[in-house]
């Protein structure tokens, strides 16, 4: 259903804090090759490294903690262990850090340079340094915006298909089946092959449920659901937010087979690190809010819109669904985060002159003693993400 294309940018909109999984979805591999596959870009860029660049460079690498290597906490806990056995010299001889020596660095969502992409059918704007896929025509758009190592990123196909009967699947050209029909067998299914575990933690129905509805009349909804999971690919433990709505759509069965299928509307994953995904919820919500279709996009999609008697004025909409992540249990995020910091032997520490939250190494606290500048942060706190690193001393 063409008219399925208005919602996603409507759900776009929204991201203040939607977001979705890092797993990479089943149709990457066909954007990626395929003789009738629209162009795959890429909007990769190296930006000159400054003298500064590179002491956070060389940072990172000690420590382990940009975006990519501290979405894996196997990796983190290793670092952490390697590091927790250099002491400072004022520590060593029983003295606290001096505040004005602590090395403090942004965290890579904290310092974000953006930069415009573009091709023929839609602009988008997008963290420097990350990469844009996509296939399809007006008929059926698909597209992915990804970090450099692919740990962060959104995930978007306006429309997908599942077949009613297994035994169908492939006779129908398909490449998954469902029996119930949900959101949840949808997504569980279509990352079965890709990961080792996928956990929903907690699920919630958008308020634009009406909005698609009256934009796909003729099929009834079956479900509409935003998903918030946790899940395992390869190495990398990641969590995130998967939203779409299954139409209800008629059996057609031959001879004892059912040829119908479930069509899927609306597909929107956003994903990030395990510990990260708060706090590069705004990146991504900003990444979302900048999608927009060109003007010869409209056009086609007018004309298949036409020619199907199907409403022709919602595309680039701007009705917001709800924000998902704020709808969630925040408890499953606090969980979540101090895990996260568990693994990886971090602390989070408040810093009451500027309002920020850092993650610092294990024991940073007592180094510095008394000082009242940094504070233990709150349970709460811990839904609100953080913006830097403090390195220990060395």
């Amino acid at each position: 259903m063409k008219k399925a294309l208005s919602v996603i940018f409507a759900s776009l909109m929204v991201s203040a804090m939607l977001s979705g999984c890092k797993n990479t979805p089943p149709e990457q591999e066909s954007l990626l090759s395929g003789e009738n596959q629209s162009s795959v870009s890429s909007k990769a860029q190296d930006s000159e490294k400054t003298d500064d660049d590179s002491q956070a460079e060389s940072a990172d690498n000690s420590d382990g903690d940009d975006s990519g290597e501290a979405s894996s906490e196997k990796k983190e806990s290793s670092v952490s262990q390697d590091s927790g056995t250099e002491a400072s010299s004022a520590v060593s001889q029983g003295e606290n850090i001096d505040i004005s020596d602590v090395s403090v660095r942004p965290a890579d969502w904290a310092a974000v340079e953006w930069e415009e992409y573009s091709n023929q059918y839609f602009t988008l704007t997008i963290p420097k340094g990350w990469q844009v896929q996509w296939q399809g025509d007006a008929n059926r758009m698909e597209w992915m915006a990804t970090a450099p190592d692919g740990t962060v990123g959104m995930y978007n196909i306006d429309h997908d298909y599942a077949s009613k009967d297994a035994s169908m699947m492939q006779a129908l050209g398909m490449n998954m089946s469902l029996q119930e029909g949900t959101v949840e067998e949808y997504f569980k299914t279509k990352y079965a092959a890709t990961t080792e575990y996928f956990n929903i933690q907690n699920s919630c129905v958008p308020a634009n449920k009406e909005f698609i509805q009256s934009l796909i009349p003729n099929y009834p909804m079956r479900d509409y659901q935003t998903i918030y999971a946790t899940f395992k690919d390869d190495t990398v433990e990641g969590e995130g937010i998967y939203s779409a709505a299954v139409m209800e759509s008629r059996d057609v069965v031959i001879r004892g087979a059912n040829y119908g299928t479930w069509s899927i509307n609306c597909v929107i994953t956003q994903w990030a690190p395990q510990g990260q995904f708060v706090s590069w919820s705004p990146v991504l919500a900003e990444l979302a809010a900048s999608f927009k279709y060109t003007d010869y996009y409209i056009q086609e999609w007018r004309t298949i819109a036409q020619s199907l008697g199907e409403p022709t004025s919602s595309v680039n909409d701007t009705d917001p669904v709800m924000e998902a992540f704020e709808e969630r249990d925040k408890s499953d995020t606090i969980i979540q985060e101090k895990r996260s910091d568990m693994i990886g032997e971090y602390e989070r520490v408040y810093d009451n002159d500027s309002g920020n939250i850092y993650r610092a190494y294990n024991g940073f606290l007592d180094d510095i003693g008394d000082q009242n500048k940094y504070t233990p942060i709150t349970d709460s706190q811990y839904a609100e993400g953080y913006v830097g690193w403090i390195d220990k001393m060395s």
